[in-house]
């Protein structure tokens, strides 16, 4: 067995905001970037826009990705 680089988890969430045109993409960023904005609510949200997400996968999403002040 030869030992290697893993591979790079791709965040749900990721795969979402590419499938959105741009401007909800956009939307859903600015969204992410607001702490104001809960969890809960951006996965309800896509969640009703056809796009299942648990809150969980938003707080990941925020936690790895989104820069912090």
């Amino acid at each position: 067995m030869q030992g290697g680089a893993k591979p790079t988890q791709r965040f749900k969430l990721d795969v979402i905001l590419e499938k959105l045109p741009d401007d909800e993409a956009a939307s859903v960023l600015a969204a992410l970037h607001d702490s104001a904005v809960l969890s809960t609510k951006i996965a309800e949200v896509l969640s009703n826009h056809g796009h299942p997400l648990s809150p969980n996968a938003v707080r990941n999403y925020r936690l790895h990705k989104i820069d912090k002040p």
